[in-house]
């Protein structure tokens, strides 16, 4: 485990909030950490990676540190609990933030690859956060219409029944994990994550006028990868709801309307 530090030279960063975010290293997660400091209300961002560092880290307007965890130990889970939990004690974070998950080619491996990460991964995580008794707050990202009754045999694809499955499988996990208050982000298409294929985004237009002229649940209407990672930075500044809570695509917009 080897950890990088950098700092900056703000007065008021002490007085503002610590983060520490999971999956920094994927597009959204690059996007929720852009806006973690750009909202002005996050002093410090602690991100817990696999592997090696993320160079465009020291451009945010932040401090920023960054714990690399070898693959072996991320694989751990009780490991990777551990480490994050003595993560959260050294620098105090109130605020857990995941983004992890399998982004592409899920129909390609089995349900017990796609659970290790998904699922298992993001519990010793969560764990770690409330082990420590720092983390008050957890955002954690899943998808639209998730489902952890769903049929577990179906299509491991996006939006199959197996993925949806473990999606809600995941969720259940964080929820679980005894931190006070989980807010759970459950996206449809995300428009410029490279996880999303361009026909789908120059598809979002039709989407939309679906949604208003056929009734289609607004909760299937895209949003962009830079929205989505604000709505979450500023989900963890919200006092309420209390306890687990749900966000489609007309909450997120709510919480936009905040900047």
């Amino acid at each position: 485990r080897r950890k990088i530090s950098r700092q900056i030279t703000e007065s008021m960063s002490d007085q503002k909030l610590t983060a520490v975010v999971l999956g920094a290293s994927g597009s959204v997660g690059e996007a929720l950490c852009n806006a973690l400091g750009q909202c002005g209300k996050y002093g410090h961002v602690i991100s817990i990676n696999r592997a090696k560092e993320l160079k465009w880290m020291d451009a945010l307007p932040l401090k920023t540190t960054q714990v690399v965890v070898s693959r072996e130990d991320m694989s751990n889970h009780a490991r990777l609990r551990e480490i994050t939990a003595k993560t959260c004690l050294e620098h105090k974070p109130t605020i857990g933030f995941s983004t992890l998950g399998i982004g592409t080619a899920t129909g390609s491996i089995t349900k017990e690859q796609h659970r290790a990460v998904d699922v298992e991964t993001n519990r010793a995580f969560a764990l770690g956060c409330a082990d420590s008794k720092q983390v008050s707050t957890f955002v954690f990202l899943s998808s639209v219409a998730a489902d952890p009754t769903a049929d577990e045999n179906g299509s491991g694809t996006a939006g199959g029944s197996r993925y949806l499955r473990v999606k809600g499988e995941s969720e259940e996990a964080v929820k679980g994990s005894g931190i006070p208050t989980v807010r759970i982000f459950q996206p449809a298409m995300i428009a410029g994550s490279v996880n999303t294929p361009c026909i789908f985004e120059w598809m979002e237009p039709c989407c939309w006028l679906l949604c208003l002229w056929c009734c289609l649940p607004l909760r299937y209407h895209g949003i962009k990868i830079a929205d989505l990672g604000m709505a979450m930075a500023l989900a963890g500044l919200a006092s309420e709801p209390k306890g687990n809570s749900y966000f489609e695509y007309p909450e997120m917009m709510e919480l936009l309307k905040q900047t």
